[in-house]
């Protein structure tokens, strides 16, 4: 009987669905039997016993295992961007390289993303016309954004291919990458070994980040991979986890984004919520109330003892403002997003990658006015469209009973909260927004074809 408990290997180690251990089975019957045939198919040697020659399965095996360790590889190096290219950057290239020999699976489930993606740059590169005094740095932001778009469209088939290994892998690289940018970030804000200055320049824990507001929300999805864990009642080394998740609550805590904050609350909610929904366990829902009354009550005490540092304490007050300075006035950021939507109905191609900073002195802070500034109508349209259908698609997927639902459930709910922070910042560029959007396309992919195979996998 299928159950709604999920395979994953959280920061402390993996523990084995009933369902996985099924199709383990089999696959190592399947390949016992490839090896006796080959068995049977060598000459005798002098003494009589039979020599050997490689298995194709073996090759094969041996192949994705190369995959599965650069690709573990390419997620951690998520915590170092503070340098460019990135080492995520370069790794991408051998991943992706190694994948495209076996390790992607194309579907129609998937046209979508890659449709609406590909529009949405192909308008940013005819909006580089509209800046010509900078066309070279406007056509490198649009190169940058066609290559996010691309990582998108990888990890959805290799989500598609092969969805309880992969995201195993993910999960268990993101998490580790999140405690050591976590970590870096802490570092900085209390200036230890003299880091202050390079990785909290702003008196804002950012670590081996550009901002503190990409470093936090970079760790909200851990985070939710870590207390789903906790209320399934999955970690197999629960002190461990336990770690790897203060560690990561208190790097979001200290990089004080209004934002990541609102998008790590609203996450567990509609995490919790939405498993709450799914189960037929009583028990599970049971455990849930009982989890979240904890959880709550665990959060109140860690940010009580933060808050005891009147350095903390001073910075919380300032930014737990509904608006800072910049957000309000005349010539505040969303003053400028009002006054730019009359002229943005009237430019068709936009006004190019910067020129909104170059009419209004600043970014729109705003994704999806950027959308329509940097990327023209098509882009705009493009972009809008593809974000409503990743809202669907994820929730067709965590809606759908599979083996890998729990996951569904755990990238949907991070997913979903960023795409709300991108209405009060620019998140076109993250490259957790690209992640998210593609595993979640890759498990809706994966969910129809398992849909209808009647319930089998592969």
């Amino acid at each position: 009987m299928l159950t709604n408990q999920s395979q994953y290997m959280d920061f402390c180690g993996d523990r084995q669905h009933p369902d996985q251990a099924f199709v383990n089975h089999i696959e190592k019957a399947g390949k016992y039997a490839g090896r006796q045939a080959q068995h049977d198919g060598c000459p005798m040697s002098d003494t009589g016993s039979m020599t050997r020659r490689p298995a194709a399965a073996d090759i094969s095996v041996d192949m994705e295992r190369i995959r599965r360790f650069f690709l573990w590889l390419f997620v951690f190096s998520g915590w170092l961007v503070i340098i460019e290219p990135a080492p995520y950057e370069l790794l991408f290239v051998i991943t992706l390289a190694l994948y495209l020999s076996g390790g992607l699976v194309a579907t129609v489930f998937t046209t979508p993303l890659i449709v609406f993606a590909l529009l949405y740059n192909l308008g940013g590169f005819l909006s580089t016309m509209e800046v010509s005094a900078q066309a070279s740095r406007a056509f490198t932001f649009i190169i940058v954004s066609t290559y996010m778009a691309v990582t998108a469209i990888f990890y959805a088939m290799a989500v598609t291919k092969d969805p309880m290994r992969v995201i195993a892998v993910i999960r268990n690289a993101w998490t580790l990458a999140a405690v050591i940018a976590a970590i870096n970030g802490m570092i900085g804000y209390f200036d230890i070994a003299g880091m202050g200055a390079a990785w909290a320049p702003i008196h804002r824990a950012q670590g081996t980040f550009k901002d503190p507001n990409v470093l936090s929300t970079f760790l909200v999805a851990p985070a939710i991979f870590l207390i789903q864990g906790f209320m399934l009642g999955n970690h197999k080394r629960p002190f461990l986890s336990g770690l790897a998740l203060l560690i990561i609550l208190g790097g979001i805590f200290l990089a004080f984004s209004r934002g990541a904050w609102a998008v790590t609350a609203g996450s567990i909610v509609i995490m919790a919520g939405m498993t709450f929904l799914v189960t037929p366990s009583a028990a599970l829902r049971a455990r849930i109330i009982l989890f979240t009354i904890a959880g709550v009550l665990a959060t109140a005490a860690l940010v009580a003892f933060l808050l005891s540092f009147a350095s903390i304490r001073g910075m919380f007050a300032e930014r737990f403002a509904l608006l800072q300075p910049y957000d309000a006035g005349e010539t505040g950021r969303f003053a400028n997003q009002m006054h730019s939507l009359p002229l943005l109905l009237i430019r068709p191609n936009g006004l190019g990658p910067f020129g909104f900073a170059g009419i209004y002195g600043e970014d729109p802070h705003n994704v999806y006015i950027n959308a329509f500034a940097s990327y023209g109508w098509l882009g705009g349209i493009s972009y809008i469209l593809l974000i409503i259908s990743s809202l669907l698609a994820g929730l067709r997927a965590c809606l759908t009973r599979t083996p890998w639902r729990d996951h569904a459930i755990a990238f949907h709910a991070p997913l979903v909260m960023l795409i709300l922070q991108g209405l009060q910042i620019d998140t076109d560029h993250w490259r957790h927004f690209y992640i998210l959007t593609g595993v979640t396309w890759g498990l809706f992919a994966a969910s129809e074809m398992y849909r209808l195979r009647g319930g089998r996998w592969p």
